[in-house]
C-alpha cells in the first residue's frame, strides 16, 4: 500500500502549475538527497513521490465527506483481515504471484455471503482504495463467484497507481493487476466488473485518468475480453490506446507460462486516421479479400427495409440530414438513431436546443422507443422506457451563461465519450451552435472541418441536422422543391466536406415521406439520388416503409435481459477460514477452486 503524506506539511514555492521536492517519505533513507522524487500537481491537488510512490491529497478530507454522502464505505479496520491462510498463499503462488506482491496490494481473506451459493464462504478479498479511503471490496470464493461490498463506491482498481502516469495498463480482472505487478508493471488498474463496461467507475475514475497519454488494453484474449476492450478504446479515445495480445487467455496465464514479460510488449495500434505503412494495414487487407466489403451500419428492422437498398452509414462519418422545415428531419433522424442503438448496443448523446425542455424531449424520443405516446403509457411501461434508455440516452445542454459555441460543444462531446463511451452524437440543429467567425463561409469550413476530423478520430458518428437556406419552388406545382446539400446554410461545404446525407420531404396530400440519398462517400453505402417513400405515424411518431405494416411494440421486445453476476450483500457469520483454500492436487490448473 503507499505512503501518505499529509499536504499541509509540504512547503510550496508555486500554487500553480507542477513543482517538485524532496520526498519527505523516503528523503532519509536515499543517498541522492538531490534527486527531488515528489511532483507536486497543483492544479489537480496531487502529490506523487516516483521513488517510494508516496502520495499526497490537497482535498482528501473533502472527497470522503462526498463519497460518505454518495456511499456506503466498507469497515475502515480492512487492516484486521490481512492475515493470509497457507493454502490461500500457496494457490496465488502457484499462479506465479508471491505474496509480497498480495501485501503490497493489500489482498485480504474474510468470510462474506455469495448470494449465488446461498452461503457464507471464504473469499479472497480485493481491497479497493482512493487515495487511502477504502471505497470499496469485491470478493472472490473459491469456486470464482463474486460480490462487493454493500453501496460501494465503482471505481477501476488500483487507481491509485496511475496517478502522474503518463502511460496506464487496463486489464479485466483484479489478478492481472497483480500478475503485472509480479514483472515489476504498477501502472495497471483493472475493470471492477470483468469484461463489462458501464458508466460509473469511468465516471469516477476520469479525473485519473484524463492527462494520460498512453492507455495499453491488457483485457482477456477472447470474444468477451475483445469486445470490451473495443468500447475502452471508444471510450478513452482509440489515438491514444494500444491493444495487448497475449498468447494466452490473459495476463496471468502469461506470467505461468513464462513468456509475460515479452507479451506485454506485443501491441497493436487501434486504426485512427494518421499515417500508416502497408504493413500497419495489412491484416485489414487481408481480412478485405477474404470477406469482402466491410458491413455498414443500418436499422435492422423491417420499417427501414427499402432504404436500406440505397443509405447506409458508417462509423467516423460525419452524417447531414437536411430538408425543408416541418418535413420531419429531426423525427426522421431520431427514430434512425434510436434503431441504431437497440440494434447495435450503442449510446447516443442529443444536442437539440430546438426541443428545450429537456423533459419534454425525452418523453419524444420515449414515445418513439417505446410505440405508444408515453404520456398515455402505463407507469410499467414507462418504466421499462426508462430502464433501456439508461446508459443509452444522453441529453447535452448549456448550463446558465454558458455560450453554446462549437468549441464548448465539442470538448463537452469529448468529455462524454470518456465519461459515458458514447457512439452517436446528435447535433439539432447547426444554426443553434454559435459560429464566433467574422467570415460566415471560412467560419462553416472551419468547423465541418473539426466535425468531420473529431468523427474519424474517436471513431464516432455525428448525425447533423442543418436547415436549407435556398428552398426553390417548382413553377407547375408551386410546391418547394428537395433541397440537395449544395442548399443547406449557403454554403458548398455541407456537400464537399461531410461523408453522408440525406433529404426528409413530406408529401403532404398523399401522407408519405420520402428519404433521399444525398450522398454516400463510399459506393458500397448506398446510391447516390435514389430514395425510399415511408408512412408516418402519428401515434407514436416512427416512420416505416410503404410496403409493410406499421409496428408498435417496443424497440427491444425481443431482447433478452443479460445477467449481472455483481451482488451488494451484507457481510454474514465468518466460517473456517483455513479449510475454505484446501487444494485436491489432482484437479487441474483452470478448476483449481479459489
Amino acid at each position: 500500500m503507499n505512503n501518505f503524506i499529509e499536504w499541509s506539511t509540504l512547503e510550496f514555492r508555486k500554487s500553480s502549475g507542477t513543482e517538485k521536492m524532496r520526498c519527505p517519505k523516503c528523503d532519509s533513507v536515499r543517498s541522492d538527497k538531490k534527486d527531488k522524487s515528489l511532483v507536486i500537481y497543483h492544479k489537480d491537488g496531487v502529490a506523487k513521490c516516483f521513488y517510494c510512490d508516496a502520495l499526497g491529497f490537497r482535498d482528501s478530507k473533502k472527497n470522503e465527506r462526498e463519497t460518505k454522502v454518495n456511499y456506503t464505505l466498507p469497515s475502515q479496520e480492512w487492516r484486521n483481515y490481512t492475515k493470509l491462510s497457507d493454502n490461500l498463499v500457496k494457490w496465488f503462488e502457484n499462479r506465479g504471484i508471491k505474496q509480497y506482491v498480495l501485501n503490497d496490494f493489500c489482498v485480504s481473506e474474510e468470510a462474506m455471503y455469495q448470494p449465488q451459493l446461498n452461503k457464507s464462504v471464504n473469499n479472497v478479498v480485493f481491497n479497493y482504495f482512493e487515495g487511502e479511503l477504502l471505497v470499496n471490496k469485491k470478493y472472490r470464493s473459491a469456486n470464482k463467484k463474486f460480490t462487493q461490498s454493500k453501496n460501494g463506491k465503482p471505481i477501476l482498481y488500483n487507481i491509485n497507481s496511475v496517478i502522474g502516469c503518463d502511460e496506464v495498463y487496463i486489464c479485466e480482472g483484479e489478478i492481472d493487476v497483480l500478475s503485472l505487478a509480479q514483472i515489476g508493471i504498477k501502472n495497471a488498474v483493472s475493470l471492477p466488473t470483468g469484461a463489462n463496461d458501464n458508466d460509473a467507475f469511468w465516471i469516477n475514475s476520469e479525473k485519473y485518468l484524463k492527462d494520460v497519454k498512453k492507455f495499453y488494453i491488457a483485457t482477456d484474449n477472447d470474444e468477451k475480453g475483445n469486445e470490451v476492450a473495443e468500447k475502452i478504446a471508444q471510450r478513452l479515445g482509440r489515438y491514444r490506446c494500444e491493444r495487448v495480445l497475449f498468447n494466452g487467455k490473459d495476463a496471468n496465464e502469461d506470467l505461468v507460462s513464462g513468456c509475460l514479460e515479452e507479451t506485454i510488449l506485443n501491441t497493436e495500434k487501434y486504426p485512427v486516421s494518421g499515417t500508416y505503412s502497408v504493413d500497419d494495414v495489412w491484416g485489414d487487407v487481408l481480412d478485405l479479400l477474404k470477406n469482402g466489403i466491410p458491413e455498414t451500419i443500418k436499422p435492422k428492422g423491417e420499417w427501414c427495409k427499402g432504404l436500406n437498398d440505397i443509405f447506409s452509414v458508417m462509423r467516423g462519418h460525419l452524417i447531414v440530414s437536411t430538408g425543408i422545415p416541418s418535413h420531419g428531419k429531426s423525427n426522421f433522424t431520431d427514430w434512425y438513431v434510436l434503431n441504431l442503438i437497440q440494434d447495435y448496443g450503442m449510446k447516443a448523446s442529443w444536442f437539440s436546443p430546438e426541443h428545450n425542455p429537456m423533459s419534454l424531449y425525452v418523453t419524444n424520443l420515449g414515445t418513439k422507443a417505446l410505440g405508444t405516446n408515453l404520456f398515455k403509457a402505463t407507469d410499467k411501461q414507462r418504466n421499462e422506457f426508462k430502464d433501456w434508455a439508461t446508459e443509452k440516452i444522453y441529453l447535452t445542454n448549456a448550463d446558465s451563461g454558458q455560450e453554446p459555441n462549437w468549441e464548448w460543444l465539442l470538448d463537452t462531446f469529448q468529455n462524454q465519450m470518456m465519461r459515458y463511451g458514447i457512439d452517436i452524437f446528435v447535433i439539432d440543429a447547426w444554426n443553434k451552435v454559435i459560429l464566433n467567425d467574422k467570415n460566415e463561409l471560412q467560419g462553416i469550413r472551419r468547423v465541418l472541418t473539426k466535425l468531420t476530423a473529431f468523427a474519424q478520430q474517436n471513431n464516432v458518428m455525428i448525425f447533423l441536422v442543418a436547415h436549407p437556406t435556398k428552398m426553390k419552388k417548382n413553377e407547375k406545382t408551386q410546391e418547394y422543391e428537395q433541397p440537395t446539400l449544395y442548399d443547406v446554410a449557403g454554403s458548398a461545404d455541407f456537400r464537399n466536406q461531410t461523408h453522408d446525407g440525406f433529404c426528409v420531404y413530406r408529401y403532404f396530400n398523399e401522407g408519405k415521406t420520402t428519404i433521399t440519398n444525398l450522398k454516400t462517400k463510399m459506393s458500397f453505402q448506398g446510391e447516390i439520388g435514389k430514395s425510399a417513400d415511408f408512412y408516418y405515424n402519428l401515434d407514436n411518431g416512427r416512420y416505416f416503409d410503404c410496403s409493410t405494416q406499421k409496428n408498435n411494440l417496443p424497440l427491444w421486445h425481443d431482447s433478452k435481459p443479460t445477467e449481472n453476476k455483481y451482488f451488494n450483500t451484507n457481510v454474514l457469520p465468518n466460517v473456517n477460514l483455513q479449510d475454505a483454500f484446501d487444494i485436491p492436487e489432482a484437479l487441474p490448473f483452470e478448476d483449481c477452486p479459489f
